[in-house]
């Protein structure tokens, strides 16, 4: 019995001798060999050389086998599965991996190094074929059943939010090292669907760290150990493209689809919302088409908001006081990976939203347009007839008497229309105001007007602003604002009051930065000037009639505030 007292292991060691003198040390039993030695996978081989009578101590090298780096790449990423209520924090996370050559790999010593912690043991990888390592074996086997290929259990846990991702080989060079976002793609942030590569062949192994390269995998789940490229298109593929949620005269709003593809996409069975809790409120007609390079309008009286459309699950209308639009796709009334959603804000009536494209940045804005246009392409953003033409955000004049550098803050208004702008609205007995980046509202005892071509001031210290330009007139001089202006760059909205209280109307929104933040714009490339940021120079507006949100028509310059 283990209990005993009695209990007793006794070891031993026994050595014999192998070979006997003169024989230059070597067993009887060894065999010399002279060939080389073909590994079948990547392995560490360790190895002792014998000269005279003495061993060598033990020297150990790892071997790559086989052109592992170039075909094996990371093709799904489940990394926020779906939570069930009341089960705790979901467990189903897994990588899936592939081999986009034309030959087997052996992935052994293969391993991941930054995110998660795990070695690949000796396993063969067919071209073509797909594997997994996974966070809970047990919890993945129970949702995926047993039958998918899985290389190990990983330690360690996906940031839901997202991290960098390193993939080596067995020599420690590496393979994939890249870093992925919850931002990129919402339905794989904790609604159940996995991050999926559009092309595991791109040559251009930068690519995945791009947006662009992932959509939402087409099922709840994901398809571990499986490809379902090719079920739906690929993300911008159909798109919001305008919309109008402030008819006027009783007309009904809509909805404006666009095929930025050149081939036709079968839209029947998929869903427009105007809830996130709720996403299936309208439901598109079986078989419906939307053509290469075509629109495709949704009428409130005829489609959304109507009670006898059979798609019309929950009839909605769009807000003027802004809200968002949602398309979702679907196959037999299940939500499936595709989704497209546009925010918009408070409007004016008659003037609708509309994507517009910034060739600078590659991106686009959902932005009030100059007039609506259902069924066709969107006009120009509606500009002015105030806009934001200066904006001094980090100055780095020498402090006068009491003052700071950052008192010297200030945004410059102008006024491009041929007419004078009174920023308050009498009907509504509301002033203009700004909405982001600073607190300041605008005077209601005397409202303010800006003439014809005129310039308004708004400063962080009336008197330090005084003080440094002594020439600027008295009257174009409004603050101070509560708040200081980002040195790092942020969003400055000046907003005028909207329909309803407390709604209000975007007029202009700048989202500068100091050019120094490649990681919060599109491309990762960050186009504003840096000259703004601390030497002196100010944030100009070059062309005042053209959108604003553009760090194209941007520039560094000397400071001019009111000309």
């Amino acid at each position: 019995s283990t209990t005993s007292s009695d209990f007793l292991i006794s070891v031993e060691l026994i050595a014999t001798k192998g070979a006997s003198p003169g024989s230059e040390g070597t067993s009887s039993g060894a065999v010399q060999y002279s060939g080389s030695v073909k590994l079948p996978h990547s392995a560490t081989v360790k190895a002792r050389a014998l000269r005279g009578r003495t061993w060598s101590a033990l020297n150990e090298a790892i071997f790559a086998v086989g052109p592992v780096a170039e075909n094996l790449r990371i093709t799904e990423i489940m990394y926020h599965p779906l939570a069930l209520t009341g089960a705790g924090e979901p467990n189903e996370e897994f990588i899936e991996l592939t081999n986009i050559g034309t030959e087997t790999i052996n992935l052994n010593l293969v391993r991941f190094t930054n995110g998660i912690d795990v070695t690949f043991p000796s396993l063969d990888l067919a071209p073509g074929g797909y594997i997994v390592v996974v966070q809970d074996l047990d919890a993945f086997e129970a949702r995926y059943g047993a039958n998918i290929p899985i290389a190990g259990q990983y330690a360690g846990r996906l940031n839901n939010a997202g991290e960098r991702i390193t993939l080596e080989d067995a020599l420690g060079q590496t393979i994939q090292d890249f870093s992925y976002s919850d931002r990129w793609r919402s339905l794989t942030d904790g609604e159940g669907f996995s991050l999926t590569l559009i092309d595991p062949a791109n040559p251009a192994l930068d690519s995945w760290d791009d947006k662009d390269a992932w959509r939402a995998g087409t099922t709840i789940g994901g398809s571990p150990g499986q490809d379902d490229s090719g079920i739906l298109p690929n993300p911008g593929a159909v798109v919001i493209n305008e919309l109008l949620a402030n008819s006027p005269g009783g007309d009904p709003d809509w909805i404006e689809l666009y095929n930025t593809t050149g081939a036709a996409i079968d839209l029947g069975g998929w869903f427009l919302s105007d809830s996130d809790d709720n996403l299936v409120k309208y439901e598109i007609a079986p078989g419906t088409m939307i053509g290469p390079y075509d629109y495709l309008v949704f009428d409130e009286d005829f489609h959304f908001g109507n009670t006898n459309d059979i798609g019309s699950h929950e009839p909605f209308a769009l807000s003027d006081n802004g809200e968002r639009v949602i398309l979702s796709s679907a196959e037999d009334g299940m939500l499936t990976g595709y989704r497209e959603v546009e925010d918009f804000g408070a409007s004016a009536p008659g003037v609708s939203f509309g994507r517009y494209y910034k060739s600078s940045t590659g991106n686009t804005n959902f932005v009030a347009m100059e007039s609506p246009t259902p069924g066709s392409e969107n006009t120009y953003p509606r500009v002015g007839p105030i806009v934001i033409s200066e904006i001094m955000y980090n100055p780095d004049w020498p402090e006068g008497g009491s003052f700071t550098n950052d008192q010297y803050e200030y945004i410059e208004l102008h006024n491009i229309s041929a007419e004078p702008v009174t920023l308050y609205d009498s009907d509504k007995e509301a002033p203009w105001l700004f909405t982001r980046g600073i607190d300041f509202t605008f005077p209601t005892d005397v409202p303010v007007t800006i003439p014809a071509g005129g310039y308004l001031l708004v400063v962080k210290h009336p008197e330090a602003f005084m003080w440094r330009y002594p020439d600027v007139p008295i009257e174009m001089i409004f603050g101070p604002y509560e708040g200081k202006l980002s040195n790092a760059g942020e969003s400055v909205q000046l907003s005028m009051p909207g329909e309803s209280d407390p709604s209000y109307i975007r007029i202009d929104r700048v989202n500068y930065s100091d050019g120094s933040h490649p990681e919060d714009c599109p491309g990762l490339v960050d186009l504003w000037p840096t000259e703004p940021d601390g030497s002196g120079l100010s944030l100009t507006r070059k062309n005042l009639a053209d959108y604003g949100n553009d760090p194209d028509n941007w520039i560094a310059d000397a400071p001019s505030p009111g000309r």
